[in-house]
């Protein structure tokens, strides 16, 4: 084999001669892209009730406090948020008039 052959290997600059145009560049990566996308792996979520979410939200809160670096503003919005679901918990129940309220009473 020539020593020739061996330090300029002809495939070699054929392949980097090549030049793609960005129209080539761009549909190479939408194909990608959709192929990525026919592959879906996600799961559904399941759904999580207001209740355990308070619930979930106390722990929360519980771990928080027993945390070293807790900034009292965290906890401040850990009881907010734990509050709004509270508030939304209470009033979930159905809407009445003021006279079927007076006769059950």
């Amino acid at each position: 084999m020539c020593i020739d052959n061996l330090m300029n290997y002809p495939g070699e600059n054929e392949a980097c001669s090549e030049v793609q145009s960005l129209e080539d560049i761009i549909d190479t990566i939408i194909e990608n892209n959709t192929e990525d996308d026919s592959e879906d792996d996600t799961m559904s979520l399941e759904h999580v009730t207001r209740k355990e979410t308070l619930m979930a939200s106390n722990t929360l809160h519980n771990f928080m406090i027993q945390y070293k670096n807790t900034t009292p503003e965290l906890l401040d919005a850990i009881r907010k948020v734990r509050d709004e679901l509270q508030i939304d918990l209470n009033f979930k129940e159905k809407q009445i008039t003021i006279e079927l309220y007076f006769n059950r009473v």
